[in-house]
């Protein structure tokens, strides 16, 4: 009879026991402005928010429901829960001089305005619509961190190491004074990321993707891959694109007027040829820079709008467009059946090689080349002129023709050739021969 007791208390136990480790303990801050996670009394129910084997627990953290500004909640000690959801304004923080673990084993969702100050998360973090989640030190998210659309991060004066496998952002993201995330493999941006000295990066892949929008100074890293579909513009500054890899384009890489968009990796030449399969504009005061070659490909498009384009090596495809005016430094190659397009006055500091079948137009303006002009195609001048400084070779077809705006024989610049222009170059020049 006492073994058949003991039995069913035993089973009893156990039956009991499997229901606490199923239970999930829905637990929330009532704690007012300040207090410290360990104090049961600042919860309801009135136990510290700790995983255990008989208890689960999901955290709700609300400064509406308890009516006030802010809610500051300091951890001494690493804690462990099963999820956390943030509402209004709260500040989670490390209330030791090192970082604090928090532990959350289905993830963090913000759904205000959340800071964390020292705090290690353990676990996914998701940033909803109209939330707002900011840093306050360096810390690590290991797990992925995802900004939806509508929601905002911001990264302040420190670097964010997600140690998950990936970062989304269909928001808005803010870097500041060396500011950013990375270290994750991959980072895919939908939405807008803005750099005012700050950085945002991925141990492997950076993916703009077609709706994603760069902009600012500071630098942005993919260490096998910037894969740009969408708009990186460098504004006020210098914009780093850093990748040991290889970077294509098939959307608009561009420069503010004065400001500078370098693409570049360890040293100049570790990465690949840029493949453009996009736009490639240059703004006046400014140049987009690449320690690389340049491959414009077929329906790629680079524009010269009076800044400085750079690459070891510029190659026009045929089907290619390259036009404009500004300078260009670096060798420039033009393939059979490629044209480049030079309308007005423009220096090329390196070499220019044109092709069989391949055509150099220059219009309404003079084209300076420093370096050795090797043309076995054509050079077609459209009211322009060029000058081959380092020398002109090959089996050339040099046309010249009047320009739609301009011709080289309009000498006293009144919009007509006629005999004053041959007697103001007479008058000009020929007499003061000496005979």
């Amino acid at each position: 009879m006492f073994r058949k007791v003991l039995i069913l208390t035993a089973y009893l136990l156990g039956c009991w026991t499997c229901e606490l480790q199923a239970g999930v303990v829905n637990s929330k801050w009532v704690g007012g402005e300040q207090g410290e996670w360990g104090n049961a009394s600042n919860w309801k129910p009135g136990v510290v928010p700790d995983n255990s084997p008989f208890n689960t627990f999901a955290v709700t953290i609300d400064s509406n429901s308890i009516g006030v500004g802010e809610v500051r909640i300091g951890l001494p000690q690493e804690r462990t829960i099963r999820q956390l959801d943030c509402y209004g304004v709260v500040i989670l923080q490390a209330w030791t001089w090192y970082l604090v673990p928090l532990t959350i084993q289905d993830g963090l969702t913000n759904h205000g305005s959340l800071t964390l100050d020292k705090v290690d998360i353990k676990g996914d973090v998701t940033n909803v619509g109209g939330a707002e989640l900011e840093f306050w030190a360096h810390q690590n998210i290991y797990g992925n961190l995802y900004n939806l659309a509508g929601a905002t991060l911001k990264f302040d004066r420190h670097d964010i190491d997600i140690e998950g496998q990936r970062i989304e952002n269909d928001g808005l993201i803010f870097c500041t004074g060396n500011g950013g995330p990375g270290e994750q493999p991959f980072f895919e941006n939908r939405g807008t990321i803005q750099l005012f000295g700050g950085g945002c990066g991925a141990s492997e892949i950076f993916y703009n993707n077609s709706t994603g929008e760069i902009e600012g100074f500071g630098a942005v890293v993919g260490h096998q891959l910037i894969r740009n579909r969408g708009a990186i513009r460098a504004s006020t500054g210098t914009l780093l694109l850093y990748t040991e890899g290889s970077l294509t384009n098939s959307g608009m890489l561009k420069n503010s007027i004065g400001a500078g968009l370098h693409i570049r990796g360890r040293t100049a030449a570790c990465i690949a040829d840029v493949n453009n399969q996009g736009t490639v504009e240059v703004s006046a005061e400014g140049s987009v820079v690449f320690d690389c070659n340049l491959v414009n490909e077929p329906n790629g498009v680079v524009k010269l709008l009076g800044g400085t384009l750079a690459a070891q090596k510029v190659t026009q495809s045929p089907g290619a467009t390259l036009e404009g005016f500004g300078g260009i430094t670096g060798n420039v190659v033009i393939d059979p059946n490629g044209i480049m397009k030079l309308t007005g006055p423009t220096n090329i500091v390196g070499d220019v090689t044109i092709s069989q079948n391949a055509t150099l137009e220059i219009s309404d303006g003079t084209t300076l080349i420093t370096g050795q002009t090797t043309c076995n195609g054509t050079i077609h001048m459209k009211g322009g002129r060029i000058i081959p400084q380092g020398g002109l070779s090959g089996d050339c077809n040099i046309v010249w023709e009047p320009g739609a705006y301009s011709n080289i024989a309009d000498f006293n610049l009144d919009g007509r050739v006629d005999i004053r222009d041959f007697a103001d170059f007479a008058d000009t020049w020929l007499w003061q021969l000496s005979w």
